[in-house]
């Protein structure tokens, strides 16, 4: 009689589906045996973050540490996990509100209490999802910045129109009238401050408008002040930098005024970026 052949499942292979990093009970549900996760661990394959966790090295390095102190992702940290932006950088770990004996936090590190209100199946548990971290994220950074990851969440598609609708329902009420302010086709969190700041200066702002021989701009102001906000991410090659030069000479030839701010300016320097565009705006149109 010919005997079935039993195929070993790989722990580590079957880690990496998880982004390397899951709980006891998904690689038990995998078919791993309670047995074989003991010698993965006593062999050093297989490390095991907090009680009822395991991880290998390739793991993302903070939400290893938020599973180690005893939550998971949260806020701004778990938004930057789906590539949402987000300008809170210290780590927020989402932790049950019954949660005890827990491990101190190192500097960089805060906790936030609250249970998840819009819970998901995923294979990534080590993180809340997009709907609680932005409500955490509520929480803990003022409101152009939680406008800023707002838009931010509606451009990646992370955040559907009626995801975005209870998100507003569940917010506080003086939080509540962002709706107004939210707009999905920012393409940056900097170019979502910048936008709300010249509105708050009393400035007529289109988005995303396109411009002759120029393409879509970030900013519009008063219908003839094109404003970019250069990123980090896709501004700071050479290449990029030679379109960039001649997109600013073709507004030049289209009779258009034209400024250019990175993000260290608007994050840091936002009232001096609001002061250069007032002084531009008041020399008049070329």
């Amino acid at each position: 009689m010919m005997q079935a052949l039993v195929v070993q499942r790989d722990i580590v292979r079957d880690l990496a589906r998880f982004d390397y990093l899951a709980r006891r009970v998904q690689l038990l549900q995998l078919g791993h045996s309670p047995g074989a996760i003991r010698r993965g661990v006593s062999a050093g394959s297989i490390l095991s973050p907090r009680r009822g966790w395991l991880c290998t090295s390739d793991a993302p390095t903070d939400a290893s540490r938020a599973v180690q102190l005893g939550g998971r992702l949260g806020g701004s940290s778990a938004l930057r996990s789906y590539g949402v932006w987000a300008d809170e950088t210290d780590l927020i770990v989402a932790t049950p509100s019954n949660a005890s004996r827990l491990p101190a936090l190192n500097r960089g590190e805060r906790r936030v209490w609250l249970d998840d209100r819009f819970p998901q199946i995923s294979d990534r548990q080590w993180r809340v999802s997009v709907l609680d971290a932005l409500l955490q994220h509520a929480s803990l950074v003022d409101r152009p910045s939680l406008v800023a990851s707002v838009d931010s969440a509606l451009n990646s598609r992370q955040l559907t129109p009626a995801s975005f609708a209870k998100l507003i329902e569940t917010l506080p009420a003086h939080l509540r009238r962002i709706r107004h302010d939210v707009d999905g086709r920012s393409m940056s969190g900097t170019e979502s401050k910048l936008r709300l700041a010249c509105i708050a200066a009393g400035l007529r702002v289109e988005l995303q408008a396109s411009i002759d021989r120029v393409g879509l701009v970030d900013l519009l102001v008063d219908g003839w002040l094109i404003v970019e906000v250069d990123s980090r991410q896709f501004h700071d090659e050479q290449i990029a930098q030679h379109r960039d030069r001649v997109r600013d000479g073709n507004a030049v030839l289209g009779n258009y005024g034209n400024l250019r701010f990175d993000y260290q300016l608007v994050q840091f320097e936002l009232d001096w970026c609001i002061e250069v565009i007032l002084v531009r705006l008041k020399s008049g149109r070329p």
